[in-house]
């Protein structure tokens, strides 16, 4: 497989990034409780979608087909897809900016041209091709055009509006819950009408989430997972191209704190660590990448006290940044420091009592996952 995007730098936690937030694209006209604020920030940090200089993202502005084209390959990072046999449109020159998005959403089965030989690049696209070309994305099975019809009508008040060619995608799309329904309109499937920037965002997710589980055989043959060595996380389930690390996994990590204690860290301190290692599924399968950064915080911690209490020191991780930039939910636990060795120091301890915990620059901790973590294996994307 083509490796989709430049490797990043991933080690901006040593510098003091704090939240999710810190990576966030900031846009001024998209609050956090946007209906489709996290689409547009999963596909934003993948750059398939981009704001505006003034620094706006207009999620309820219509797009072009041109730019709607631009979008979707991006959106499985086949820009540099070689174009093996070019399409020739009355209204597209290999001088345009959109010329090779164009072709590469022709050639991956994903849009069409019109059958008097023109593509309309300045076009707005409409929900309807929208649903189709999300469909067109994947291996589907064959339902009837009656089938289609039932499910439709029993979703949608007006289904009787949705043209012939549409029926049956429309129909697949319902089926795996892949039509996106803006506030208001939910029993509208609104074919017709122009689809926004937010819209198209959240159709985007969607359909990426069930091309790699299923995606068309073009895809499918130009799409394969990351390979790579490592340490191997032995329980870890692939589906497709989806692998998923499930909840109570323990994987190493390497702390980057020049010192935590038991006798001065508070709760609530920062937490910064990294992997020290790639980790891939038995299938060589690349999962995470040797220095993807995790943030999170010191969670509790007792002094430990001569003949009273021996030291405690428990972190939690929150985020992970991977090789890719994206920032994502990684949450578990890691315990610190009882460096104990061999029986008598053990039985020492037990008894005696007030063994300080220290860990320090570089140690290698084992983090236990509070949570699964899924993860395209095409690109390295956490799944949230």
């Amino acid at each position: 497989m083509k490796q989709f995007l430049a490797k990043a730098l991933v080690l901006l936690a040593v510098f003091g990034f704090t939240s999710l937030t810190s990576f966030a694209k900031d846009y001024k006209d998209l609050p956090e409780d946007h209906w489709a604020y996290k689409q547009i920030q999963i596909l934003t940090d993948f750059n398939v979608v981009v704001g505006y200089p003034d620094g706006n993202y207009r999620p309820d502005q219509q797009v072009t087909r041109a730019e709607f084209a631009t979008m979707v390959v991006k959106a499985f990072e086949q820009q540099n897809a070689e174009i093996a046999s070019p399409v020739k449109f009355t209204d597209v020159s290999e001088k345009d900016w959109f010329y090779g998005m164009v072709q590469r959403a022709v050639m991956f089965d994903l849009l069409k041209g019109y059958p008097d030989g023109h593509f309309d690049p300045y076009g707005t696209v409409s929900r309807g091709h929208v649903i189709s070309t999300t469909v067109n994305a994947l291996t589907t099975e064959t339902i009837s055009n009656q089938k289609a019809v039932e499910i439709l009508e029993n979703s949608y008040s007006d289904y009787k509006e949705i043209p012939d060619w549409l029926i049956i995608a429309a129909g697949k799309a319902e089926i795996l819950g892949m039509v996106v329904k803006a506030p208001g309109e939910e029993n509208y499937i609104n074919a017709e009408r122009p689809a926004t920037r937010a819209e198209l965002a959240a159709f985007l997710v969607k359909m990426l989430e069930q091309a790699k589980l299923n995606p068309n055989q073009k895809l499918k043959d130009a799409m394969s997972p990351r390979l790579a060595d490592g340490i191997v996380i032995q329980n870890t389930t692939v589906d497709g191209y989806i692998a998923t690390i499930p909840a109570g996994t323990v994987i190493p990590i390497m702390v980057l704190n020049k010192e935590i204690t038991s006798q001065k860290s508070k709760v609530g301190e920062q937490f910064l660590s990294k992997l020290p290692k790639n980790l891939i599924t038995k299938e060589r399968y690349l999962l995470l990448v040797e220095n993807d950064a995790l943030n999170g915080k010191i969670s509790n911690v007792k002094i430990g006290r001569l003949f009273i209490r021996n030291g405690v020191v428990e972190m939690q991780t929150q985020t992970i940044t991977t090789d890719r930039n994206q920032v994502a939910a990684l949450c578990g636990d890691a315990m610190g420091g009882n460096r104990l060795e061999g029986f008598w120091k053990t039985l020492y301890l037990k008894i005696f009592k007030g063994h300080r915990v220290v860990v320090k620059e570089g140690d290698i901790l084992n983090l236990k996952l509070s949570k699964p973590v899924r993860i395209d294996l095409t690109n390295g994307m956490i799944l949230e």
